[in-house]
């Protein structure tokens, strides 16, 4: 089905939210501003950024009763980065730009949400950068070497390496197997006692707009 298809087998009232951070940071004043009455929401991409937009309209307290939601999405649910990325994440690494707020929130956010969703992959952990070091042979004891960094110095680290340094300690970095985490998402909403979200395999091809007298409608 093309988007234009799909987009008239859902209507009565249809409101568009873009896979981005933007889009989760103001899904609930996008619900609140709404009229009365049922919605037909669509989120267009299945990745840990639209799933996760999904996720919080159907666990808000605003959604209208018999809202229906759905995710557009073009190969299958976490087909690109969020299939393949290693789920690494740091609370302070933002740019400090706009979204840093949202940066924070979001890291905030997985720790609460992973053992709610029942996500075994989620865990806080050290990290550390290590620059390449010459060409020593046979086992070196790296972790005598940096005592300041015993307590997270893997001992596993024994090859011939530079400089090390520490980008975290274990309380503001983690790490998640995002296609776990969307899939662990659907699977909560979508529980007998849930509003459910609808995953329809497709390609967004336009998007019709009319004036109405409280704004333009998607």
């Amino acid at each position: 089905k093309t988007y234009k298809t799909m987009m008239m087998s859902l209507v009565r009232t249809l409101t568009l939210l873009a896979a981005s951070s933007s889009a989760f940071q103001t899904t609930r004043s996008v619900i609140k501003m709404s009229a009365s009455g049922p919605k037909n929401i669509v989120v267009i991409g299945g990745g840990v950024q639209g799933t996760s937009v999904a996720f919080q309209i159907a666990e808000s307290t605003s959604l209208p009763a018999g809202s229906t939601i759905t995710i557009l999405e073009a190969n299958k649910i976490a087909s690109a980065a969020s299939g393949k990325g290693g789920g690494f994440m740091a609370r302070q690494w933002g740019d400090g730009g706009p979204t840093q707020t949202l940066h924070e929130l979001a890291f905030d956010m997985y720790e609460e949400l992973c053992p709610k969703l029942g996500v075994e992959s989620y865990r806080k952990l050290p990290v550390l950068s290590v620059s390449p070091g010459g060409n020593k042979k046979g086992k070196q004891d790296n972790k005598s070497k940096n005592k300041q960094l015993s307590d997270i110095f893997p001992t596993w680290l024994d090859g011939s390496i530079g400089r090390v340094s520490p980008l975290g300690f274990g309380d503001d970095t983690a790490q998640v197997t995002p296609k776990e985490f969307v899939e662990k998402m659907l699977e909560y909403v979508n529980q007998p006692d849930k509003p459910g979200v609808k995953v329809v395999i497709g390609k967004c091809t336009g998007i019709e707009c009319t004036d109405g007298d409280d704004g333009e409608k998607v």
